[in-house]
């Protein structure tokens, strides 16, 4: 399996999510997403058919289309045309007498000509050039530029993350692609660092991260860290105000700051969890009939059908 197709399975799977779903989702045949993550391109479309799907695929998995699209191999195919020589038609050659008294043959000599010109035309008609094909030769893009990139953190053993895939705990020293590059750390009881970088040679990188403040009172429960199961804790009371998801399922979730954007929850949630937020927020789940929807205190009923992705706003 080619990087890119490792990437876009990995993620799905990180997710929870059949590849039917997706699917059915994007309205793409299931056999188009199983050659992307097979690389099996020459079973895919035209290739900028194939490129969109392609992208459309990224973005619903919450990931960067650009470095997959510079995975995805290009072909240039080398102009082609009909190979071939004019036929020439032969001239006729005339005589002449050389003495004056013979002039009446020269009507009767060219009449001949022209008669066994046009014989040997229509026994041996000219051919029509037949057009030579030749094969377009593919060109391979070159392989992507490697860098080093080490990192360190304080505290050590946080994880990091490289466009959504895990590289391992800090300290650490990997081979990366070059290019610009999402890069996001966490640990438990520090805030989530998250910086967009242009990697165009090694790099040695040192991060310290900053501990979560304490809640003040009263307030909504702190979200877990995005990537991790929130607890669970069936005898905690149902806020009045604010949402409330409640997992009758298993489900990817992920949760974002209406107004600013920030994300607030991302991860795998197991039946019986119960999160809380305050409003306004995007709720965004994978498997849309396993949450049930508290707003303010009223029932809304589950987000959508089991199985189907759902992103819905609530709150003003």
């Amino acid at each position: 399996m080619c990087e890119l197709g490792k990437r876009l399975k990995e993620s799905r799977e990180a997710k929870g999510l059949e590849i039917a779903q997706v699917a059915e989702v994007l309205k793409v045949r299931r056999v188009i997403l199983e050659a992307l993550e097979d690389c099996r391109f020459d079973e895919l479309p035209e290739p900028a058919l194939a490129r969109g799907y392609l992208k459309r695929y990224a973005q619903l998995l919450g990931l960067d289309p650009a470095p997959l699209l510079a995975l995805y191999p290009i072909g240039t195919p080398e102009p082609v045309g009909p190979v071939g020589s004019t036929p020439t038609t032969p001239s006729p050659q005339t005589s002449s007498p050389s003495s004056i008294g013979w002039l009446w043959l020269i009507p009767l000599v060219l009449l001949l000509g022209v008669l066994g010109w046009l014989g040997l035309r229509a026994l041996n008609p000219p051919s029509t050039p037949t057009p030579v094909q030749t094969t377009p030769t593919p060109v391979t893009p070159p392989p992507p530029q490697q860098i080093s990139l080490r990192i360190a953190t304080q505290p050590p053993g946080a994880r990091v993350y490289l466009d959504g895939f895990l590289l391992g705990q800090a300290p650490l020293e990997a081979r990366v692609e070059a290019g610009e590059r999402t890069l996001r750390i966490e640990a438990s009881g520090y805030q989530k660092y998250e910086q967009v970088l242009t990697l165009q040679s090694d790099r040695n990188l040192s991060f310290a991260l900053t501990p979560v403040p304490p809640a003040p009172a009263p307030s909504f429960p702190q979200p877990p860290a995005p990537g991790t199961t929130p607890p669970t804790n069936p005898t905690t009371p149902t806020p009045t105000a604010g949402l409330v998801l409640r997992l009758e399922g298993t489900s990817w979730i992920r949760v974002t700051d209406a107004r600013t954007g920030r994300q607030l929850y991302e991860g795998t949630v197991s039946s019986g969890t119960q999160l809380s937020y305050p409003l306004p927020v995007v709720v965004r789940a994978g498997n849309a009939g396993a949450v049930r929807v508290i707003v303010n205190g009223q029932d809304r009923g589950r987000m959508g059908s089991v199985g189907q992705v759902v992103a819905l706003r609530y709150g003003q």
